[in-house]
């Protein structure tokens, strides 16, 4: 396949993400904070988090207005992952790994 074909091809295939609307992003904003600041129900899978802070980090450009909910949203996300990652080390019984190669200088 020629490079024009191939370059072709992945224009075709490569799914073009554009930016949220002020409407969804306040939307999404009020009904993902609801969900995240439940602590008696199990929040969505870190992929899905994930995607909400990203679409919150365009909703600050896409909405200015409301950049500091959608920067409240984005720490709160971020806390929700860091948790579920220090839980994962423990689990594991890997936080004293983690603190041995810290303090080593590993980071």
């Amino acid at each position: 396949m020629t490079f024009s074909g191939l370059l072709i091809l992945a224009l075709l295939t490569s799914q073009v993400q554009h930016a949220p609307t002020v409407a969804q992003c306040r939307a999404d904003e009020r009904l993902w904070m609801d969900k995240i600041e439940q602590t008696d129900t199990l929040h969505p899978e870190f992929y899905a988090l994930d995607g909400w802070r990203s679409e919150m980090a365009d909703c600050q450009t896409v909405d200015p207005a409301n950049q500091v909910k959608y920067y409240n949203l984005q720490s709160e996300i971020v806390a929700d992952e860091a948790i579920r990652m220090n839980h994962f080390l423990m689990r594991h019984d890997l936080m004293g790994q983690f603190l041995k190669e810290d303090s080593d200088g590993k980071r």
